[in-house]
């Protein structure tokens, strides 16, 4: 039975060989992703960093709007058609009358 023991060891290596490959690959891409940018040089440069003040005209706007109450809100909003008046048979001005 000593056959088996050398075959089950040569799986045993190829099965640790075959993990630190896949865990090196995973190493690898997670390094690789972390390290490169997802930006370009020309993108880099047009990207203006946030200066951190907020106008006070905004926050005078946000305090002035309008709030609605929930039973505002629950009204069912009913627009109410006009009709138009229409005319039959109206000639184009360039088309002829002639029949």
């Amino acid at each position: 039975m000593k056959p088996t023991k050398t075959i089950s060891a040569y799986i045993l290596l190829a099965g640790i060989l075959g993990l630190s490959i896949v865990g090196a690959v995973l190493i690898f891409g997670v390094f690789s992703a972390l390290v490169k940018t997802q930006i370009t040089g020309e993108q880099a440069e047009l990207i203006k960093p946030l200066n951190g003040e907020i106008e006070t005209s905004l926050l005078d706007d946000l305090e002035k709007r309008r709030r609605f109450t929930e039973a505002e809100m629950a009204a069912q909003i009913t627009p109410t058609l006009t009709p138009t008046p229409t005319t039959e048979n109206v000639a184009s001005p360039g088309a002829s009358t002639n029949q």
